[in-house]
């Protein structure tokens, strides 16, 4: 959920320098192309699957406050 500011969300697309670990199912990489952007304002709820790669874009000057909730892959 967004608290305040505003920014773009891109969504799918490539990894670039792609690091990580199957067993946490958690992976970073230097960037991210071809995705689609969504922008985002305050109020905007986001839910991001599993697997999908993604990238908070802040325009220089601007700036986003979000609260993230993540679950882990294994939870029972």
């Amino acid at each position: 959920m967004v608290h305040s500011g505003e920014g773009s969300l891109m969504l799918g697309g490539t990894m670039a320098g792609k690091k990580g670990s199957a067993e946490t199912g958690e992976y970073l990489g230097t960037s991210l192309t071809g995705g689609e952007l969504h922008p985002l304002g305050a109020g905007d709820i986001v839910h991001i699957p599993a697997g999908i790669p993604h990238s908070f874009l802040v325009p220089a000057g601007k700036h986003i406050t979000y609260v993230l909730l993540k679950f882990p892959a294994n939870s029972q």
